[in-house]
């Protein structure tokens, strides 16, 4: 058995190499972000989201409960 090309296949022209993508371009960010100011560091206490997560951790565990012995 032979492998045959598709019929209507074209040959791809032979062109020149495209040029690698600087590495300092290649993210998507590029050039786009913003530098954090330093009050937003201190901005929360470091208790205040884990107790947001807890919160939200147990509404959906007692919703859940809540849902199974539902009738």
């Amino acid at each position: 058995m032979t492998t045959a090309a598709h019929p209507g296949a074209r040959p791809v022209p032979l062109g020149p190499e495209p040029a690698e993508t600087p590495e300092c371009e290649s993210s998507t960010s590029h050039e786009i972000s913003t530098p954090e100011a330093p009050e937003l560091h201190n901005a929360w206490p470091g208790w205040a989201p884990m107790l947001l997560i807890a919160v939200m951790v147990l509404a959906c565990v007692l919703f859940m409960v809540g849902r199974i012995f539902s009738i």
